[in-house]
């Protein structure tokens, strides 16, 4: 993902640089969910078992 150059900046309409910004910002979420879960798939097959999902009684 590059970045908006800058001399396209000053030509946006209003409020079309936040709409920008938003699409960005979901875009990488979107990625970042993606992410996670294969994480959590290899340390499901690796046996591993994160922090929050230990339980309690067993400490």
């Amino acid at each position: 993902m590059s970045p908006t150059p800058t001399s396209s900046v000053d030509t946006m309409e209003p409020g079309q640089l936040l709409n920008e910004l938003e699409r960005r910002q979901d875009e990488v979420l979107a990625e970042l969910d993606a992410l996670d879960a294969k994480l959590s798939a290899v340390l499901r097959g690796l046996g591993v078992t994160l922090d929050d999902e230990i339980d309690q009684e067993l400490l």
